[in-house]
């Protein structure tokens, strides 16, 4: 009986020390991963807003790094890191769209709206001075619509990624609940599908300009 509860109590203590190596192994891989996404992505290259959307899409990416290492092994965790994939994925193209937000800022400042309409109320009808200035002053209210569709699409993508990491934390300290991760995963798919699109419609806004 002894050497039973001695083999058991050491089979024991063996697990602990593999699950804790594990996690720790875990732990430093995401870390790794989430250190490789900040070097390639500076939020401080932009301004605001778009600076405020890369810097929440890194902080909300590392809230689900330290989430999934704490979660306990098997499909639980298997099936998180293939959220986490997605999740990489969805910073990326945060970054993306929120340079081309930038870009659309500059284009939009360096239009002085000023000296247009100052040319246009001291012009005559057919005047060419008074054609260029109303088509560069047509340019600029394309440009800000474009801008503010931008941000507004970021606001609700980045709102809706808080919800996801919230959510995927609480299902990172529990068993089971498969339905709820498919869930999850579908939402996250979806998520980054309207983030391709918002960038791709920005691409070939840029190719049309």
């Amino acid at each position: 009986m002894a050497r039973i509860l001695s083999g058991s109590w050491f089979v024991a203590v063996l697990v602990g020390v593999l699950t804790w190596v594990g996690r720790v192994l875990l732990a430093t891989r995401i870390a790794k991963r989430v250190q490789s996404l900040e070097r390639r992505i500076d939020p401080f290259a932009l301004r605001e807003p778009w600076r405020f959307f890369v810097r929440d899409a890194l902080s909300a990416r590392q809230r689900f790094a330290d989430a999934l290492a704490d979660a306990d092994g098997g499909p639980l965790r298997e099936r998180l890191l293939e959220i986490e994939a997605n999740l990489d994925h969805a910073v990326t193209v945060t970054w993306d769209v929120a340079q081309r937000g930038q870009q659309l800022t500059d284009a939009r400042r360096r239009i002085d709206v000023s000296a247009l309409d100052r040319t246009i109320s001291s012009t005559d009808d057919g005047d060419p001075r008074r054609t260029a200035a109303a088509a560069q002053k047509a340019s600029h209210e394309r440009l800000r619509t474009r801008e503010d569709e931008t941000r507004e699409r970021l606001e609700i993508l980045d709102a809706r990624l808080d919800e996801t990491i919230v959510r995927a934390s609480e299902l990172a300290t529990r068993t089971g609940g498969a339905i709820e991760l498919d869930e999850l995963a579908g939402q996250v798919t979806g998520m980054v599908d309207e983030l391709d699109s918002l960038r791709i419609a920005l691409d070939e806004v840029g190719n049309d300009t």
